[in-house]
């Protein structure tokens, strides 16, 4: 069977249902892509797609939404993405039965800030793998697209195969670029010759809106598929809240628009697809004519106005030498008691004070809070770290305002530890919608331009000082770290180095790169301690087989202190000698603070002239 313009210019056609969320329920998939169902359980996926058959759907779409290279990578099935996309096919077609149509499913990448890191021919590359795959469908339909590079992208890959195309824009948000939006989006469709334009993946009332905006702007045939309303979770059971009746009424209002191809997105099941197949039954394409569309609202535009000079950039760019202590947040001692701790290392000549986020994927207080505490109590600049690990966008984005609000004016981007290192490993889950610092930095570059990730505008763009950091001295790491500046970094933290060696040599390294750089030091305070970090339990800290068997020549605690403490001022004579700056990370124990504060003044009394 082949699909057409006339195919779809004269009775409505009922599409198929969820795909991917109906076979989600009762199975045990954990992380992994629920394309993977097409190998492992290809009876499920059969059935489903028999049970939307039965249920009215003339058009099946294929189990094959995820499965791309790159996606696929991610749960070590990238070698199997032919097989998978094949076996998606064959699965729908046996369904089928002659009955129905096959459109083969293909899903945007979602790369967000991660674009960066793809060349255009890259990305067609991984559609066009997926794509040609799916030759033995009726026609494939590009479904939830919102990025115009992923889709041109995804357009040219699908056209090269020369089946037929379908192409579905997905959830663009509420926002003002919401119609500009969706215009690129329909023009790219259009010149890469789409048989059919759409919507999916959103509320139905939005898809109604959708779909109107759609015929009013192009005489492609139009194709809409609802999610099943909101999704809640109840006892670990995912609800959607349009019932299949609820969809009837949407199915109706989709068609009386002119709709040519209704069917359901998320949350749908067959029982859905059964109550809107009478409604549509029969029922001929409609005319789009005198379809009104509410014009976009008038935004008033607001100048960005020129930064504010930055306390923190500016004494990164100064030719100072410059102390950056960690001062840890820790829930166990209130935050007036932290600033009366560290006090004395403010008095002993921190330039600045520097927060980490949940180090070791441990529970400590918010890092911009006791940073700010810290900055306005003892009048030292303070930056905290950010990590994106444990925090989805929506929370990024806050976040980094409410850093901003506080006054903080300086911040390190990192990745962060995976929650599966700490004490909440079995509860709290890592969060994927960043998935590096380097995307973080793009983040932030984006807020200091005003806008958030989807375009949206802020007022008050936050200006930080943004920093990064880097492990040690190994290609893959100064790769990295390019990247890092290239997406903004403007200054280099290293993880603890625990020789004069390993820091002239990654000094040297990173130099070239014309970004400043603080060498890490961390005083180790006894042999347990020292053993801990040697033992890599902490992603980037290294500390030499030598150092963890001088501990054990003192056996005392008192003792393996002092030749931690000592050990550290060599390292800092050496360091600070040479040495822009330094960033000092406090020793553990009950005389932490007394202790940085000594090395503080040490460094003050060794630094480079």
């Amino acid at each position: 069977m082949t699909i057409g313009m006339a195919d779809l210019g004269g009775l409505i056609r009922v599409g198929s249902g969820a795909v991917g969320t109906a076979l989600r329920q009762g199975q045990d998939l954990g992380g992994e892509p629920v394309e993977l169902l097409n190998l492992r359980r290809p009876d499920a996926v059969l059935a489903l797609h028999r049970a939307y058959r039965d249920a009215g759907s003339r058009i099946l779409v294929t189990n094959t939404f995820a499965a791309n290279a790159l996606l696929l990578e991610g749960s070590g099935a990238a070698e199997s993405c032919r097989e998978i996309n094949e076996a998606g096919v064959h699965l729908a077609r046996e369904a089928a039965g002659g009955e129905c149509l096959v459109w083969a499913s293909v899903g945007p990448l979602s790369l967000g800030l991660r674009h960066d890191d793809f060349a255009e021919g890259q990305l067609e590359a991984l559609y066009a793998g997926q794509c040609g795959a799916l030759a033995g469908a009726d026609a494939l339909v590009l479904e939830t697209f919102v990025d115009p590079r992923e889709a041109r992208a995804a357009l040219k890959a699908a056209a090269a195969t020369g089946l037929p195309v379908i192409f579905q824009v997905g959830h663009t948000g509420r926002g003002r670029n919401r119609w500009t939006t969706i215009d690129g989006l329909l023009a790219a469709a259009e010149a890469a010759g789409a048989r059919a334009v759409g919507a999916n993946c959103q509320h139905p009332d939005d898809i109604v809106e959708v779909a109107a905006y759609l015929l009013s702007r192009s005489r492609l045939p139009v194709t809409a598929s609802a999610n099943a309303g909101n999704p809640s979770i109840e006892r670990g059971w995912v609800h959607y809240e349009y019932a299949p009746e609820d969809l009837r009424e949407v199915a109706r209002r989709l068609a009386d628009l002119g709709v040519a191809v209704i069917g359901g997105c998320c949350g749908t099941t067959p029982d859905h697809i059964r109550a809107i197949a009478p409604e549509l039954a029969g029922r001929a394409v409609g005319k789009a004519s005198g379809i009104e569309v509410r014009p976009e609202a008038a935004v008033e535009e607001r100048s960005i106005q020129a930064a504010k000079p930055n306390r923190v950039r500016e004494m990164i760019r100064s030719e100072r030498f410059l102390i950056s202590v960690e001062i840890r947040a820790d829930r166990n001692s209130s935050l007036d008691a932290l600033c009366r701790k560290a006090e004395e290392i403010a008095q002993a000549g921190a330039d600045l004070f520097d927060v980490p986020d949940n180090p070791g994927a441990t529970v400590g207080r918010d890092a911009a809070v006791t940073a700010s505490r810290l900055q306005d109590c003892l009048k030292v600049p303070a930056l905290c770290h950010k990590a994106v690990t444990q925090a989805n966008l929506l929370q990024l984005h806050s976040g980094l305002l409410g850093a901003w609000d506080l006054g903080l004016r300086g911040l390190l981007a990192i990745t962060g530890d995976p929650p599966s290192m700490g004490p909440l490993g079995a509860l709290a889950q890592r969060v994927t919608d960043l998935k590096s610092s380097v995307e973080l930095l793009r983040l932030i570059r984006r807020l200091r331009e005003g806008v958030l990730i989807n375009g949206d505008r802020i007022g008050d763009p936050p200006d930080f000082c943004t920093g990064a950091t880097i492990g040690w001295s190994a290609p893959a790491q100064i790769a990295w770290l390019k990247k890092k500046i290239q997406a903004g970094a403007e200054f280099v933290f290293s993880q603890p180095l625990f020789s004069a060696a390993a820091f002239r040599q990654l000094r040297d390294e990173v130099a070239p790169l014309g970004t400043r750089f603080f060498p890490g030091l961390l005083p180790l305070t006894s042999r347990r301690n020292a053993a801990f970090f040697a033992s890599g339990r902490i992603p980037g800290i290294r500390v030499p087989d030598e150092i963890v068997q001088a501990f054990g020549r003192y056996e005392t605690a008192e003792d393996q202190r002092q030749f931690g403490l000592e050990l550290a001022l060599r390292q800092a004579e050496a360091i600070a000698a040479e040495a822009e700056g330094i960033y000092l990370i406090m020793p553990f124990g009950p005389n932490a603070f007394g202790d940085t504060a000594a090395l503080v003044r040490h460094l003050h009394a060794h630094r480079r002239p």
